[in-house]
């Protein structure tokens, strides 16, 4: 859009694109759309390089300049040839024509090349010069925007094929609620050594399972079933966990609790959590009985809030890792953990042992930070009586995103009293259910519930699993089906991105670039789209047909 303003005609050109602000696949698709034939995708030195003034590893942490950062360019989730059914010997599969066709494979050849040759083609640009955040490190070449005259001769060579990946999925079954399941997942699959990306996360997996499997031994049973699940071919586009909720969707709808993520463990310091909402209140707990890594005089949750009142908790908006299957799927409650964010090294050859022995964890008391807070959230949801959720927070995240977007609808003619409305009454559902357990818990006593009421204990469990699922509508976004979650979803125009309320953001982008009566009218019904979703939400709460 800026080269376009700037009276830059990128069609039939190569365009040269800087990694790090939207997803990869996004980068392509954009200079596709803007009629470009080819696209090579450069890590900035002033992105990956400590600004040019890191040497690069083995030296520092930062990426050198002969770094190549790979990755797909799959805009979906899943195999493209089974898009929303699950991909099995023998199923049926639409044609290349109908996947080129579907919007979410590149259609132009793409290379991704180092800082130091993406100065190089740089150097061969003339024209305007580019805007200042455009402009890269101080001792580096000038960014013009051309278009040329260099010109570059760019050569792809791409095998399409169909092959066999391999979940591994491990089960410790529980003792009076078998029926229902808590899910850790991490992938095992990396584009090179992979220490971070996923080799962090595979190996607190396995410390979990190793610290369980010795409870185990000690006479200790889950009262929910605990499911352990190794991703196949998560870098190709969430491959091995999307097949698997496709194929098994009615069974997980109807018996998952939570899934528990972890990517990348750690690639640094500082802890980080994404959940919905409902789960912020255990990560918070959780975090209060793991000491810091980095300090052992405090707790994980104390350095986590720093000087603020509350901690910062994400969203899972983006389908960056394998929790978008069962949330932006099919519903499931969900919570995503790491230290660190973000790392330079990030899908090249040098996020190796060495780098994670000398810069992302030199004593490796994160990965065990990590394993603990994991191992502690999926053994509350599993042993505790009543689901440890707290909808309240749920509400309350909600009229923050809603107050967010009555701000961006000014002077738009947009009636958001229906969403409002729906939240109020998900505050007062919330609060019911909430009252519910508590006067539940003070009549027991000692005892448990599930031995005197456990129809109670079961019905009132099972409002508050199913509630995440109101928040789903069959039909999905508008020109995503397969994202059917009206709360979070990834944008758009980016596929990293965390979106709330995804559905009104996509209809009011399109209703700015056409500015017609129809495409606010699609704001409005996209409102209320939402609108009934919350209340949905409540009535499941509320346990009580209308």
């Amino acid at each position: 859009m800026i080269l376009k303003t700037r009276g830059v005609n990128v069609s039939g050109t190569v365009v040269l694109a800087r990694m790090g602000q939207i997803y990869r696949g996004d980068i392509v698709a954009n200079a596709y759309q803007a009629g470009a034939i080819g696209a090579v995708l450069f890590t900035d030195k002033k992105d990956y390089g400590g600004g040019g003034d890191g040497k690069g590893f083995p030296h520092d942490k930062w990426m050198p300049p002969s770094g190549v950062q790979v990755g797909t360019l799959y805009k979906g989730c899943g195999d493209p040839t089974t898009p929303g059914w699950p991909s099995t010997g023998g199923c049926e599969r639409i044609s290349d024509d109908e996947v080129d066709k579907g919007g979410d494979i590149p259609l132009i050849p793409s290379l991704p090349v180092s800082a130091a040759d993406g100065e190089a083609i740089i150097k061969s640009i003339g024209g305007e010069m580019a805007d200042n955040d455009w402009q890269g490190c101080k001792d580096g070449p000038v960014y013009n925007i051309g278009p040329g005259p260099g010109i570059l001769n760019l050569s792809y060579t791409g095998k399409q094929g169909i092959n066999t990946i391999e979940n591994v999925i491990g089960i410790i079954e529980g003792e009076e609620e078998p029926d229902r399941f808590v899910i850790l997942g991490n992938h095992r699959d990396a584009w090179t050594f992979g220490a971070a990306d996923p080799n962090s996360g595979t190996a607190a997996l396995l410390e979990v399972a190793d610290r369980l499997s010795k409870l185990q031994k000690k006479g200790w049973k889950p009262r929910r079933t605990i499911i352990f699940c190794n991703w196949d071919a998560e870098e190709y586009g969430l491959i091995g966990s999307t097949e698997w909720v496709e194929e098994n969707r009615e069974m997980l709808t109807s018996r998952v609790v939570a899934y528990l993520n972890v990517d990348v463990a750690v690639s640094g310091a500082g802890f980080q959590a994404a959940a919905t909402p409902q789960l912020d209140q255990l990560l918070m707990q959780a975090t209060k009985q793991v000491r810091d890594p980095e300090n052992s005089s405090q707790s994980i949750f104390d350095s986590w809030v720093g000087t603020s009142d509350h901690p910062k908790i994400g969203r899972l908006g983006g389908a960056g890792s394998d929790y978008a299957p069962f949330l932006q799927h099919v519903g499931i409650p969900a919570a995503d953990m790491s230290f660190g964010e973000g790392y330079p090294v990030y899908h090249s050859m040098y996020d190796d042992f060495i780098w994670m022995r000398d810069f992302g964890d030199p004593m490796f008391r994160r990965h065990v930070a990590v394993a603990s807070i994991w191992g502690l959230v999926a053994l509350s949801l599993a042993d505790e009586e009543f689901l440890p959720f707290n909808y309240l927070s749920y509400a309350f995240e909600l009229q923050k995103n809603a107050d967010e977007l009555t701000n961006e609808l000014i002077d738009k003619n947009i009636d958001v009293t229906p969403l409002f409305k729906s939240i109020e009454d998900l505050k007062i559902a919330a609060t019911k259910i909430d009252n519910e357990i508590k006067a539940l818990e003070r009549s027991k006593g000692w005892a448990s519930m599930w031995g005197t009421k456990p129809r109670q204990v079961r019905e009132l469990n099972d409002r508050l699993m199913m509630a995440e699922r109101a928040f789903m509508d069959r039909d999905g976004l508008l020109g995503r089906q397969w994202y059917k979650h009206l709360i979070y979803a990834p944008s758009e125009h980016d596929d990293y991105g965390s979106v709330s309320f995804p559905g009104i953001t996509d209809a009011i982008e399109k209703a700015k670039q056409e500015n017609t009566i129809e495409s606010w009218s699609s704001v409005q019904h996209e409102v209320w789209r939402v609108s009934r979703a919350v209340i949905h939400v409540s009535l499941v709460l509320n346990g009580v047909l209308t």
